[in-house]
């Protein structure tokens, strides 16, 4: 009897300890229902060289808006093509595996920038996560994810100084 009662112990912490330890399931999306923001914040610098943005993207368009501490600079809205869309899908769904080892940001970082993404499917939060890269975290699933969306625009001229 003691030994049914270990074994059923032992099986109970080892089930426990593998659930733990598995890996984040995929985000199951539906690509004409999935939106995807990605929104970039600068480092804090004069407002003359401060650029922010934030990309909103669908399976059918995809929208920037840069601002400079909440002023409006830029604004564009370009088609999405539907190779985009796919890498942006594939990417999206496995981010939860990817992201796993940002840390929530602390306060206090100084002089870093900060990234955020947000997936939504048939308008419901799906996923979330922000990271600050500021004393050597890395944000780089985030910013894999935003990549081919940052490359529908033109983001040198987007993000100039002056006009």
């Amino acid at each position: 009897m003691r030994r049914r009662i270990a074994f059923t112990a032992i099986a109970a912490v080892c089930i426990g300890l593998a659930s733990a330890c598995a890996e984040p399931a995929k985000l199951q999306l539906d690509p004409a229902e999935t939106m995807v923001e990605y929104k970039f914040r600068a480092s804090s610098v004069p407002p003359q060289y401060h650029r922010s943005y934030i990309i909103k993207a669908s399976e059918t368009e995809a929208s920037i808006t840069v601002d400079s501490y909440g002023e409006v600079l830029r604004q564009e809205t370009v088609a999405m093509p539907a190779e985009t869309w796919s890498k942006v899908m594939a990417l999206a769904a496995t981010l939860p595996q990817r992201s796993d080892s940002i840390a929530t940001p602390k306060p206090g970082c100084s002089g870093g920038t900060a990234s955020k993404i947000i997936v939504r499917n048939g308008g419901q939060e799906q996923y979330s996560k922000s990271a600050e890269n500021c004393g050597g975290k890395s944000d780089q699933p985030l910013t894999d994810t935003a990549a081919p969306l940052e490359e529908l625009f033109n983001m040198k001229e987007l993000l100039k100084y002056g006009d």
